[in-house]
């Protein structure tokens, strides 16, 4: 009898063993095929799990900037979007505060900060600028402004994500390869005395940066930030560095919104480079008015004679815009530019809080609507045609579900968009259609959150064999028991 059932156990210790050893053999060979993707810098979600080295990461890199897997959705600036298959980049986490200032400037994965664009007298702007990209052959430059807290490095990460998820949208048929990103660092003066900014480079008041006005030094410098980002354009469109360059989008969500729109409306004209350019304009917490009507005329507050001064009209322009002719002339030249206004049909944010901005509107989205409004009373009753809006559904301030909707992501790295401009404040030129092509045109992969099965597979292996090791573990014991 003893004989008997050692034989059986026997018989199943081995065909145990041998389960062992194929399931752990495919196991083996599933986190190989993973380790060989993730290796040659994969950007699938289905290829990671939450928390993994993002592809391109170096020691130094700061902290936060993993592979960001879950079901946030984009809603929280930290996660994909639903419906897009490709990872999300953390965002890097950095010392001090904007109000007290910056300790220092993050190294941002898959970014170099470079310091070589030089404006007035050996002044520096620096800038962070996306790694690895062959210059010969970018064709688009995406260039983010930064929210209220100057932070720079969350904007270049997000349109980055972006990017990603645009990338494998076969509609788009873009070459991320060919589009490279990069943001200026516009610091304040709490900054260089926290140390994130060096002694020679550009410092301005609190967010004066945002609409143009002159620097506060270094060293008593009086130079504005349309005139550093001037120099930066210039960078990118010498053709001795960047051959095959055609277009540059200015982007920007919130107060780097604000600053995209006041930056079109006063650009210095350069027939070389104008036709060229575009402007993404998200969500600004108000606008500078291109006339002196306002859709609100008595909101309340004491400063009637001053809503139409720059930065919220054309009057008393910061020195940037000397020389530039009239109001009128400004306006007509900025009709001309080519121009997307990403919405949030949700945003019911106050936004800026000034008084002059409420004779705009109330909120974010009631602001853009009085403001494209304004567009066609302008211009014979209609809105420009290189002028266009998306009014993006589900979406309230959110800067990511604004950068990566479908309708903005060809806007900023396709052809950035020329508009019909005719629709109705409450639907959108291509906004009410884009957006609902938004959750179909990125829908190329499943949802995020089935993306996390992929990488889980791996996991419920290594728990089947541990299950199996566990029953052959008891039938030994019961062996040894038997045997004894």
């Amino acid at each position: 009898m003893v004989k008997f059932v050692t034989f059986n156990t026997v018989a199943v210790l081995t065909l145990a063993g041998s389960a062992i050893a194929a399931d752990i053999h495919g196991m083996n060979r599933s986190n190989q095929k993973l380790h060989a993707r993730q290796s040659s810098g994969s950007i699938m979600a289905s290829d990671y799990q939450n928390g993994a080295t993002a592809p391109g990461a170096r020691p130094g890199d700061a902290e936060g900037q993993t592979v960001v897997i879950d079901n946030g959705g984009g809603h929280d600036d930290n996660s994909q979007r639903d419906a897009c298959p490709t990872i999300f980049i953390g965002s890097a986490a950095v010392g001090g505060s904007f109000s007290t200032g910056w300790t220092d400037m993050p190294q941002v994965l898959g970014f170099d900060t470079m310091r070589d664009l030089t404006v007035g007298n050996n002044i520096v702007q620096p800038y962070i600028i996306e790694r690895g990209k062959d210059a010969s052959k970018v064709t688009r430059v995406v260039i983010t402004q930064p929210g209220l807290p100057r932070d720079y490095w969350k904007y270049a990460n997000l349109v980055r994500n972006s990017l990603l998820c645009a990338s494998v949208n076969s509609t788009l048929a873009i070459n991320r390869d060919e589009i490279l990103i990069a943001a200026p660092t516009w610091f304040s003066t709490n900054d260089a005395s926290a140390g994130s900014a060096g002694s020679n480079d550009l410092v301005f008041r609190g967010g004066a940066w945002s609409t143009g006005v002159d620097s506060a030094g270094p060293n008593g410098a009086s130079i504005s930030s349309y005139e550093a980002l001037d120099g930066l354009i210039n960078k990118f469109f010498d053709k001795s560095t960047y051959p095959a360059l055609q277009h540059i989008v200015i982007a920007g969500h919130s107060l780097g919104g604000s600053f995209t729109q006041h930056y079109a409306m006063l650009r210095k004209s350069n027939s070389a480079q104008d036709a060229s350019i575009s402007y993404f304009v998200g969500n600004p917490g108000s606008y500078v008015w291109p006339t002196s009507d306002r859709p609100v005329t008595n909101p309340g507050g004491s400063c009637a004679s001053t809503a139409n001064q720059w930065q919220y009209g054309l009057e008393d322009l910061p020195p940037y815009g000397s020389g530039q002719g009239g109001a009128n002339s400004i306006a007509s030249r900025y009709y001309g530019r080519n121009v997307m206004y990403a919405l949030g049909l949700t945003d019911n944010e106050g936004g800026d809080s000034h008084c002059e901005a409420q004779y705009q509107g109330t909120s974010h989205l009631t602001r853009g609507q009085n403001f494209q409004r304004q567009l066609r009373q302008a211009n014979n009753g209609n809105v420009p045609s290189s002028h266009q809006f998306n009014y993006v559904a589900n979406v309230a301030h959110e800067d990511y579900l604004i950068f990566s909707d479908p309708t903005s992501q060809e806007f900023l790295f396709k052809e950035g968009g020329q508009a019909a401009g005719n629709s109705s404040p409450s639907a959108s030129s291509r906004g009410g259609s884009g957006s609902s092509a938004g959750s179909t045109g990125s829908g190329s992969g499943s949802s995020s959150s089935s993306q996390s099965s992929g990488s889980s597979s791996g996991a419920e292996k290594v728990g089947k064999a541990i299950g199996v090791v566990t029953a052959v573990a008891a039938a030994g014991a019961a062996l040894a028991a038997l045997v004894s």
